[in-house]
């Protein structure tokens, strides 16, 4: 009789080590699942993050197609002013410490980057025209081309 209980406690210690195998490598999956969909999500943000910033400047740009797109230093912010139309205001987007700021304001008065919103991070912002009306915007993520209306 002695045997059978040996036997079946052995048996029980190796059903329950199978089941915490089991259970640890199912757990280990879950875990290791969701981090790299943490990272997919997490890069995929990134690319948007990085994209945004020239197509965000693209979009204002032809949002206020026909008015005067200028690019120009804003006290050595570089960026773009675009005047909404004969109210003597104007979309300001220029680059101050890694930032792409946007402000609207009256176009003689300086920028203020303590007041403006963010658009995004980048190091380069150079805009300039490349022909007539063709408007060349680049960052550190690449380069758009809009056509503006003069």
């Amino acid at each position: 009789m002695e045997k059978t209980r040996t036997t079946k406690s052995i048996g029980d210690i190796l059903s329950a080590l199978t089941i915490a195998v089991l259970f640890l490598v199912i757990l280990l999956l879950v875990v290791f699942t969701a981090r790299s969909y943490q990272h997919g999500v997490d890069s995929q943000y990134e690319n948007d993050t990085q994209r945004i910033v020239c197509a965000y400047v693209a979009t204002a740009v032809k949002d206020h197609d026909g008015g005067e797109v200028t690019p120009m230093d804003f006290d050595g912010y570089p960026g773009i002013s675009i005047a909404d139309g004969d109210t003597g205001f104007a979309h300001k987007i220029y680059l101050s410490d890694g930032q792409l700021l946007e402000e609207y304001s009256r176009t003689d008065m300086p920028v203020n980057p303590q007041t403006a919103s963010k658009i995004g991070e980048t190091s380069l912002f150079e805009i300039q025209y490349i022909s007539d009306n063709l408007l060349e915007i680049k960052t550190d993520k690449g380069a758009s081309y809009v056509n503006v209306r003069r």
